[in-house]
């Protein structure tokens, strides 16, 4: 029997007559008592497989039920983007019940904000920074607003939880739960992950209610999915154009110069084509997305932008220069295609390098394998709860500062954090003038003051740093942005293309980061910085097993085929074997081929370190790295490097003091907005835990052999 009659009369209704369905996906099913009788849950499911809705049915009919007054529900999404899509299907579903949805960010204005505090309705659609917001205003009562609050959704939890922007999440949750008389019932939307459970300890926080997944059953929908290795821009359009004429199409690119690059190569062959991407304004996105929505021919090209949920309508295929650089962001695109009844779902990758093929060809296994990676999360955020505690000071207007340690120890980005850690970063921020203790209250100081109390304290309500960009800027309107390195490499003079458009700047305002331009004939795209990005150790390992067999792919076309043949033979004669460390001498040092991903190396070449201490890193990616030892007389023998390898892969290596010293070598770097102000142990440990994999390094070094390579040349 369909768990439909689990629902209250009103939403039975309201499915039957306004959405027209006539029966419910399995993740609703699933998911619909679970959330009646009270469970946190991680519902997973691709995109467009109605978790929205197996979420907000139950969730609805709970507070229908119950008999709510106010603010009851908060979803909460990572973008701004994905709340204007959502608004009015969450409006639609809570009217099934007589409620309402408010979207709330900062294009919204001051004056409809005030109405919603006078008359909350049932749902606040909110992103996490908002929710900062209002908790630090003086003027809302937050006791009145959050009382009645009983569930909160949270959509894409999957791109919240290995960031700072989730860590910000789960303590603004805890604040939130101080003012609730529910124990909060926590729901995560999510993509497939590889370690859902965490996902779902990491939400559940203080609450007490039981927790699960819902996985349900994968369905087995009809796909097409194919590698076209292309030599350059001109057989990439040809490629693209036979693919997507006459379709809706959306093509990823892992880069904004890509992205930027490839529009005009689309524009040449005829087919209509938009640029998506962060550094073009928001009208401009917008403007794309509604036009891609009604054209027939087109194509929008795109960066991770759109790979989170945004409604672009229906699309034909799914198109991908090169590769992307995870499993997990490939079934998210892969499952933007084939929604339709019917319709088949069509990816293509189209490599543009040899290794880029086989990267393809690697994601594409792990793919069918059914493996996905793992969302890496931390229970020690010292940076966030060095931003939380100020968040707190400024909320309260000075906070006891025994209250703020349990409200945020609640939560699992600060549950590993010992009360004795905490004190030592109190003891650090009062040194540094962040924050003074009165009575045992902690209140902000004047550093906190100096650093980031522009604008009435608005750096802190964001937990991500941005970079300095130039606006630009055509007439009247903001076309987009350009980061500051890559102006003040070219001067005043200089042109570009940007959301699609070729530019030629007219005045460069350096004090007010302007670039005022006009329109250009021709431009080749801007460059930007992107973020280095990790392979994962079973990654990397699928790369060199790919390249050491000889199997041939039956999804491989004969040219594709003839590509890795090369590209194996051209390694082959390199030494490279599958299960086998390389270490090939040289006259500074040792280059060591691993294939086992970016973490396990440099876990792999500190280790090594701690031995010798003549040894800098250099050149270190996932597939390997170089120890270079400037003092030739210092140079350790190759069977000393084995006998320091051999002596690791024994578990009792890392002892106490090994990990104190690979904490120390850690270069002191801010991986995240806040960290650069946390005391330097503090710092390197942070660093440490996200650059360094003991387990899998262990796992890797007893599944090798170590062969050693003498090349003095």
């Amino acid at each position: 029997m369909s768990n439909f009659h689990l629902l209250c009369e009103p939403l039975q209704n309201g499915i039957i007559s306004k959405l027209g369905w006539r029966n419910l996906t399995s993740i609703q099913e699933m998911t619909i008592p679970e959330v009646i009788d009270g469970k946190n849950l991680i519902l997973l499911a691709p995109t467009a497989g109605g978790k929205t809705e197996a979420a907000f049915f139950p969730v609805l009919h709970n507070i229908h039920t119950e008999g709510l007054d106010g603010l009851s529900v908060i979803y909460v999404s990572p973008i701004k983007a994905l709340l204007n899509n959502q608004e009015e299907r969450l409006n639609n579903l809570s009217s099934f019940v007589y409620r309402s949805a408010f979207k709330w960010h900062g294009d919204v204005t001051r004056g409809e904000k005030e109405k919603y505090f006078k008359d909350p309705s049932s749902i606040l659609m909110i992103t996490p920074e908002s929710l900062e917001v209002i908790l630090v205003n003086k003027r809302i009562n937050k006791d009145e607003l959050f009382r009645n609050v009983r569930s909160i959704v949270v959509d894409e939890i999957h791109s919240f939880a290995d960031g700072e922007r989730g860590v910000h999440l789960m303590a603004v949750l805890e604040r939130i739960q101080e003012y609730s008389k529910h124990d909060i019932q926590r729901i995560g939307l999510s993509a497939t992950v590889g370690n859902p459970e965490q996902i779902s300890e990491w939400l559940q926080g203080s609450s007490n209610r039981p927790r699960g997944v819902i996985d349900p059953p994968k369905e087995n929908k009809p796909k097409k999915i194919e590698i076209k290795y292309v030599n350059d821009d001109e057989q990439l359009g040809i490629e693209v154009y036979k693919r997507a004429f006459g379709k809706k199409a959306l093509l990823f690119s892992n880069s904004r110069t890509g992205a930027e690059g490839i529009k005009n190569v689309l524009q040449e062959k005829g087919i209509e084509s938009y640029v998506h991407h962060s550094s073009i304004n928001k009208y401009f996105r917008e403007v794309a997305e509604e036009k891609f929505k009604l054209g027939k021919n087109s194509t929008i090209i795109a960066t991770s932008t759109l790979e989170l949920g945004i409604d672009i309508g229906d699309l034909d295929v799914v198109l991908q220069l090169d590769s992307p650089y995870s499993v997990s962001s490939f079934l998210q695109r892969m499952g933007r295609t084939g929604r339709r009844k019917g319709s088949v779902g069509h990816f293509v990758f189209f490599p543009t390098q040899e290794e880029k093929l086989v990267i393809s060809i690697a994601i594409l296994n792990l793919a069918m394998k059914g493996w996905v990676e793992n969302v890496q999360v931390t229970k020690k955020s010292f940076d966030l709860m060095f931003h939380q505690i100020l968040m707190l000071s400024l909320a309260y207007m000075g906070i006891n500062k025994e209250l703020a340690f349990k409200i945020l120890n609640k939560s699992y980005p600060f549950s590993a954090i010992s009360q004795k850690d905490y004190y030592e970063l109190l003891n650090h921020m009062i040194e540094e003038q962040f924050i003074q203790i009165e009575r045992d209250n902690i209140f902000i100081n004047s550093e906190t003051e100096k650093k980031f109390g522009r604008s009435n304290f608005m750096e802190l309500y964001t937990t991500f740093e941005t970079n300095k960009e130039f606006t630009v800027r055509f007439k009247n309107r903001t076309i987009g942005t350009l980061e500051r390195w890559y102006v003040n490499a070219l001067g005043d003079e200089f042109q570009f293309t940007l959301a699609g458009a070729h530019w030629q700047t007219l005045k460069v305002d350096y004090e007010r980061s302007i670039v005022y331009v006009e329109e250009a004939k021709h431009s080749l795209p801007p460059r930007w910085m992107s973020d280095s990005r990790f392979f994962s150790y079973e990654l990397a390992q699928e790369i060199l097993k790919i390249v050491t067999t000889e199997e041939d792919y039956e999804f491989l076309n004969s040219n594709e085929l003839l590509v890795l043949s090369r590209y194996r033979e051209e390694l082959r004669m390199s030494g490279l074997q599958d299960n086998t460390l390389i270490i090939e001498e040289r006259k500074d040092g040792y280059i060591f081929t691993t294939f086992a991903g970016n973490q396990v190396n440099y876990t792999l070449a500190n280790s090594i370190r701690t031995s010798s201490n003549c040894f800098d890193i250099s050149n270190l990616s996932w597939k390997g790295f170089k120890l270079k030892c400037d003092n030739r007389d210092m140079l350790p023998e190759l069977t000393e490097i084995t006998a320091v390898i051999n002596h690791i892969k024994n578990g009792e290596f890392y002892n106490k003091d090994i990990l104190l010293q690979l904490k120390e070598i850690v270069p002191d770097v801010s991986f995240s907005k806040y960290q650069k102000y946390l005391p330097i142990k503090f710092r390197k440990e942070q660093s440490a835990e996200y650059v360094y994999d003991i387990d899998m390094t262990l796992k890797y070094l007893n599944r090798v052999e170590i062969r050693g390579v003498k090349d003095l040349i």
